[in-house]
């Protein structure tokens, strides 16, 4: 309980922005799954499995835990623009993690186990950029998802393994838009507070169709993310009203999509392993349009707010591709490559979702430390995106130049016994 509740600690200090690369969710979750590229949902042979492929729990001891944490690092997560900036973000730093838990009965061909993790999110921090109205002011968004994952798998008479999970996700956003800038009908404004929540389920099979090759599929239904609550803080002294809050705020539009996996993993030598994945993000019917709404102000003569802001994301077909080398009974060898276009559209583009990588290269490895405990480590490199676009929707001038390029270390602790 004390890790879990310093677990838990660590996902919610900071933001889980950084390593979002297909749209908002990780390539992977946990430091095998990252190293092999996200080519997991065939191997899904630890306790995050109940977010890659639940099938795989059932094939675990009988007790398994893993802790997963990460640190990301921003190299050139920056924003361009004919104002004069050339900004980057100051949230360079951003640790996500995980935690999961599988107990498998003595005897029992079913197992069942939870998880909590960061799932993803989206946005970042510009603290000092020159705006249209003359002025130099902060624009950041910070979106946060986690999930907490009960699930229960179990082998059938014919070897194949099943599974499904829940998933319970919330997710909150802290977002400022030129808050100290008041020009014309343009306010500036602060967003703290609004979360939500939202659930849906994992389901999973895994089932070997030789002594070398085993096949494994996941399916989650879309999952919608209203945010309601927290304070919208309004900029209107340019109508001669001052600071306004609003203490009704609703945001509309955020939901993690349709998402189906298929992949295939191949023994083609005693200690290799060649493992691939095909996953469909049906971002298309999950990001559309984002609406916000606040009321309730406490200035009686300022108006309600609504705003709609254009998303029409394309859905993403994610390739990963992962090689396992078993070195020694005790070390494995991991490197793995995740490619997949970036789904939001340039003339939809802002410094908020900074083009979302579209290539990454991983390696990683897995020491037994003894009997009961292992140490995995991953590094993920995601390669510079650089889009230039024109965003009719935000006052940002035309031809801005956005910029994303970064890298991530994973460590997890692994216990089976």
């Amino acid at each position: 309980m004390r890790l879990l509740v310093r677990q838990i600690g660590l996902i919610w200090l900071f933001p889980l922005a950084a390593q979002a690369s297909n749209g908002l969710n990780l390539i992977g979750y946990g430091a095998e799954s990252v190293a092999l590229g996200g080519a997991d949902v065939a191997i899904a042979s630890d306790t995050l499995a109940l977010n890659t492929n639940p099938a795989g729990i059932a094939r675990l001891g009988p007790r398994a835990m893993d802790i997963h944490n990460a640190l990301a690092h921003a190299l050139d997560v920056s924003h361009a623009d004919g104002f004069g900036n050339d900004t980057s973000v100051s949230n360079r730093f951003i640790p996500v993690g995980g935690f999961g838990y599988v107990r498998r009965p003595e005897g029992s061909d079913c197992a069942w186990g939870v998880a909590f993790f960061g799932q993803g999110g989206a946005g970042f921090v510009y603290e000092n950029l020159n705006t249209l109205f003359g002025s130099v002011d902060e624009l950041s968004s910070q979106v946060r998802i986690a999930r907490l994952s009960p699930g229960v798998a179990c082998e059938t008479a014919s070897g194949i393994h099943i599974g499904a999970a829940l998933a319970l996700n919330y997710a909150d956003i802290e977002q400022k838009i030129f808050p100290g800038t008041s020009a014309g009908p343009f306010f500036g404004s602060d967003i703290k507070g609004a979360h939500g929540w939202g659930a849906t389920v994992k389901l999973g099979i895994l089932a070997a169709l030789s002594d070398t090759v085993t096949l494994g599929a996941s399916y989650t239904p879309k999952v919608k993310l209203l945010l309601r609550g927290g304070r919208l803080i309004s900029n209107q002294t340019a109508a001669g009203r001052g600071y306004v809050t609003y203490h009704d705020v609703e945001i509309d539009g955020m939901a993690l999509p349709n998402e189906a996996s298929l992949g295939i993993a191949w023994r083609f030598h005693p200690d290799w392993q060649l493992a691939t994945e095909l996953t469909w993000l049906d971002w298309f019917d999950a990001a559309t349009r984002s609406t916000l709404n606040a009321s309730r102000p406490d200035n009686p003569v300022a108006p309600p707010i609504s705003i709609t802001s254009t998303l029409d994301w394309r859905d993403q077909i994610a390739l990963a591709i992962g090689l396992i080398w078993r070195y020694s009974p005790e070390t494995t060898a991991f490197a793995g490559v995740n490619i997949a276009r970036n789904p939001i559209p340039a003339e939809h583009l802002s410094p908020l979702l900074a083009p979302i990588g579209e290539r990454h290269l991983t390696f990683g490895m897995k020491r037994a430390l003894n009997r009961d405990w292992h140490l995995s480590l991953a590094t993920e490199y995601q390669f510079r995106n650089t889009v230039t676009y024109t965003n009719p929707e935000l006052p940002l001038g035309s031809n801005a130049t956005a910029r994303n390029e970064s890298v991530a270390v994973h460590a997890m602790f692994s216990k089976r016994w």
